[in-house]
C-alpha cells in the first residue's frame, strides 16, 4: 500500500500519481510521457478556448506548467523506471507542484463533466443543480471530497480504468467497484483502497 495525505484531494493524488507511476515504469517510458503530455494539453486548450469553457489562460497556466514537470522530465529520457522512482515521489511530495497536479486533475474534471453535461446532468436532478454549478462548488475548490460523479468523470477523461477496494467496516467480503470495467485494459487497472473518507494506492500482488 502506499499511504496517500488526507486533506480531501487524496483520490485525486493518488489517481493521478498512480497514472504517473505507470507511464514511468512503462517499457515505452518517453513516448507513454509524451502523449499523456499531449492529452493534458489538449485538456488545457479546450479550458482557455473562447469557444469552449472560457477559463482565463493566466489563471490556470502555471497549474499546467507545473503539472505536465514531471512526465517532461520522462519524456526527455530521465530517471526511467524504478531509478526514477525518489524524482516523482520528490515531486509529488513537493507543495506546488503536488497541489497543481491535483488543480489541473479537478480541471480535467470539471471541464470533462460540462463537456458531457447530458451525460451528468441526470445525477444531479435531485439536487436541483445544473452541471456548471456542481462543477464550480464541488469540483474545482481544493480539499472538496470526492463523489462517485467526479470519480466516474476523471476516470472517463483520462480514459485509466480504476478498481476501489472498500474496508467501510461493513461485514462479509471485502466489496469492489470498477470505474471502466469495460475497458481494454481493465485488468490491469489502476488500484485504491476506500476507508471512510480516505483513498490510498494499493498494488496487485
Amino acid at each position: 500500500m502506499r499511504p496517500v495525505k488526507g486533506d480531501g484531494n487524496c483520490f485525486y493524488r493518488a489517481y493521478m500519481f498512480a497514472i504517473f507511476e505507470s507511464v514511468l515504469l512503462h517499457p515505452s517510458a518517453q513516448l507513454e510521457a509524451k502523449t499523456l503530455i499531449d492529452k493534458l494539453r489538449g485538456f488545457y486548450d479546450q479550458m482557455i478556448s473562447p469557444s469552449g469553457l472560457g477559463y482565463q489562460a493566466e489563471a490556470i497556466e502555471l497549474f499546467f506548467d507545473d503539472a505536465i514537470k514531471p512526465l517532461t522530465s520522462i519524456s526527455e529520457g530521465k530517471d526511467l523506471g524504478e531509478q526514477g522512482m525518489p524524482t516523482l515521489l520528490s515531486a509529488f511530495c513537493d507543495y506546488a507542484i503536488s497541489n497543481a497536479i491535483v488543480v489541473f486533475a479537478r480541471l480535467i474534471c470539471s471541464c470533462y463533466l460540462q463537456q458531457q453535461e447530458e451525460m451528468f446532468a441526470p445525477f444531479l436532478a435531485a439536487d436541483g443543480l445544473t452541471v456548471k454549478d456542481f462543477a464550480t462548488r464541488e469540483v474545482e475548490p481544493l480539499d472538496k471530497e470526492v463523489e462517485q460523479i467526479q470519480m466516474m468523470a476523471l476516470c472517463q477523461a483520462l480514459d485509466v480504468p480504476l478498481r476501489i477496494a472498500y474496508l467501510d467496516r461493513s461485514l462479509g467480503a471485502l466489496n469492489f467497484h470498477d470505474l471502466l470495467d469495460a475497458h481494454p485494459k481493465a485488468s490491469t487497472a489502476l488500484r485504491m483502497l476506500y476507508r471512510p473518507g480516505h483513498y490510498d494506492l494499493i498494488y496487485a500482488t
